[in-house]
């Protein structure tokens, strides 16, 4: 079986090698999904590590040999006990590498190496708060799981590229550590020793470059901030560097720094140059970026998707999605990490949303539409709670209808209740909230400060939307009712589909009635399974609309009242300028045509030409280049099998400039 999910692995990172640049439209959620869902099958994983220590240092030491392949290392882990009396412990690391010794102050301890952890009995016990230092000396080839943890592979077919991707579990892989994202180090460096014409890349900064005069170099790389096991990663290969600033202040700079495959630089630069502009829009939308002391950038590996590594995301597609969500990340899933897998919308969810505040920013509301649109039409297929039942498989952690795009829509539905002002203000003060900075969350934590900003209980928001599942279904009744002279009572009944947890869903929901003199929009607050809501409108009810723009994930079924006779309407507004509406209705299925003329009976225009179903229609009527005066509309609805005239009218309509 090991044998066989080796072949597979070979043939993935062949396929990504040769499609890297041919499927660079697809949402990152849906290129993720594809991949582990084709090839790399469900992996369940125990991550439960040592409890009894927390971890604060990391230092890994590595030479990286190409052809043959072989990783050896020397890994400095600094703990601190959690208990008393503390005479052992215990770190995960694949079975696969080969443990050579374990050093403590000069001194070699025993150790044993069992299903997929280093056992390690202590010389001395430690009590609470106690240091214990420990080296671990290692060697092998990686066996990859997950995404692929740890590859050896190629670039153009020809250059050595070397390059991970741990999360969720697959750090443990390539080095002994704490396989848990709720314990993060407060510091890390990673040392890598390669073949000198060739640039290792990992997070933080780059302190120096040694030559071992052995034709082999060693970067050194620290990084200073809080960082996750998951995030610590290495890239290494012939890359050519793009290099630029971002001028976060009058007088600060921090370095951008972009590490890809010679053959695809000139290509990639136009995208990577849009990373500028997405640090201000971000730093400005979320807090400044999070590790500013020390860089952001791109690294080019080979599989088709990204990875949020800190301070450097490793790169296979290079479109603006994907730029802006890995880069989203670094708020939300490294400054801010998911305290366990079973929260990780709050690293994905975020991340994708992201995607969507940069859409609205550079294209427009528009954009921000569709695209919401898009992730709402994935979201409905979720099964299950977006708080992850089973956190133990990477398919379920991972999968992109649900903690993605469900993710996604939650923020969206969230910055609907509270607008957008409230919204940006939850969410830099989630980010800069000393409680969780730098550290850990899980979802009790940003709804406590989405509560705070917005000043009012959210449970019902979260309870429904992250520990629930699916999505309400409204069924939608109205009944109308002339109370005095152009005034009518507008009833309208919601009876959601029951649900299985919730029964059924709160939200606050946008009605919106359709009146000859123009629209009228309606909050509601529904919070019951069959709920009436009864309103007063000023003019004759054309129609109704259940959510009109869309800021709910849901269903809706609108039992609107078929007219059972034609009218053409008076336009609104009228007078007009620069344009105005015309509505009409139809008793039966016709062909219909709408003619604008001149008050002489000149023909102007023709606005409408068409066969339509029986109901209630508009459109809009956009003057060009017309002078001041009266103008006429007419209506002419014929049979469109045998073209008897069913209906004809003429309404007056004014324009003034």
């Amino acid at each position: 079986m090991q044998k066989n999910f080796l072949i597979s692995l070979l043939f993935i990172f062949c396929w990504m090698t040769a499609t890297v640049y041919s499927q660079t439209d697809k949402p990152i959620h849906e290129i993720e999904k594809e991949i582990h869902q084709r090839h790399f099958g469900s992996h369940l994983f125990d991550y439960k590590s040592d409890t009894n220590i927390n971890v604060v240092y990391y230092k890994l030491d590595l030479k990286i040999d190409v052809n043959p392949n072989l990783l050896m290392g020397a890994v400095t882990v600094d703990a601190l006990s959690r208990v008393v009396n503390l005479n052992s412990l215990f770190y995960d690391f694949s079975n696969n590498m080969t443990v050579d010794s374990i050093i403590k102050s000069d001194e070699m301890l025993t150790f044993t190496h069992i299903q997929n952890k280093i056992i390690i009995p202590l010389d001395s016990a430690f009590d609470i708060n106690d240091r214990i230092s420990l080296k671990i000396f290692y060697h092998g080839v990686p066996v990859p799981t997950g995404f692929g943890s740890f590859i050896f592979g190629t670039h153009n077919g020809v250059e050595p590229a070397v390059w991970t991707l741990s999360e969720p579990f697959g750090s443990s892989d390539w080095f002994p550590c704490k396989n848990t994202p709720a314990d993060k180090a407060d510091s890390s460096d990673v040392w890598l020793r390669c073949a000198d014409e060739l640039t290792a890349v990992s997070n933080g900064t780059l302190k120096e470059i040694v030559n071992n005069n052995d034709g082999t170099s060693t970067h050194k790389w620290h990084s200073s901030y809080p960082i996750a096991n998951y995030l610590i990663s290495l890239a290494v290969s012939n890359y050519s560097q793009y290099n630029f600033y971002f001028k976060y202040s009058q007088s600060d700079s921090m370095p951008v720094v972009n590490y890809i495959y010679p053959e695809n630089l000139s290509a990639v630069i136009p995208m990577l140059d849009k990373t500028k502009y997405m640090l201000g829009l971000f730093s400005q939308r979320y807090g400044l970026y999070p590790f500013i002391k020390e860089k952001y950038g791109h690294a080019e590996f080979g599989r088709l998707a990204g990875m949020e590594n800190q301070t450097i995301s490793s790169m296979g597609v290079f479109n603006e999605n994907i730029i802006a969500h890995e880069l989203t990340h670094q708020w939300f899933g490294d400054k801010i990490t998911c305290r366990n897998w079973e929260n990780i919308w709050l690293n994905e969810g975020f991340a994708t949303y992201g995607e969507a505040i940069y859409n609205e920013a550079v294209y427009g509301k528009t954009a921000y539409d569709d695209f919401i649109r898009s992730r709402m039409a994935d979201a409905k297929n979720a099964v299950g709670s977006i708080y992850v039942q089973d956190a133990s498989s990477v398919e379920q952690i991972f999968n992109g209808s649900r903690t993605y795009a469900k993710g996604c829509v939650v923020l969206h539905m969230l910055r609907s209740i509270t607008g957008d002002s409230v919204y940006f203000n939850i969410i830099r003060d989630y980010v800069s909230d000393t409680s969780i900075a730098y550290k850990t969350a899980v979802t009790e934590d940003f709804q406590r400060a989405a509560e705070k900003i917005y000043g009012g209980s959210l449970n019902y928001f979260f309870n429904q939307w992250i520990f629930g599942e699916n999505y309400p279904v409204y069924n939608a009744d109205w009944e109308t009712e002339l109370i005095s002279e152009d005034r009518y009572e507008v009833a309208i009944t919601l009876d959601q589909d029951v649900n299985t947890s919730p029964r059924f869903f709160t939200m606050p929901l946008q009605i919106k009635i359709d009146t000859r003199s123009g629209d009228t929009l309606m909050t509601v607050f529904n919070n019951r399974q069959i709920q009436r809501f009864e309103f007063v409108v000023n003019s004759k009810p054309l129609s109704f609309k259940i959510d009109p723009d869309n800021l709910i994930l849901k269903s809706v079924r609108e039992n609107v009242v078929v007219p059972v006779s034609f009218e053409l309407l008076q336009n609104y507004p009228n007078p007009f300028n620069p344009s105005t509406t015309i509505a009409y209705q139809l008793g039966k299925p016709a062909n219909v045509k709408i003619t604008i003329y001149d008050i002489l009976g000149k023909e102007i225009l023709l606005l409408n030409k068409g066969i339509q179903r029986e109901g209630s229609y508009s459109v809009e009527f956009n003057t060009a280049d017309m002078a001041s005066g009266i103008y006429f509309y007419k209506l002419e609805a014929r049979d469109f099998e045998n073209i008897d005239l069913l209906f004809e009218d003429t309404r007056r309509m004014v324009f003034v400039k």
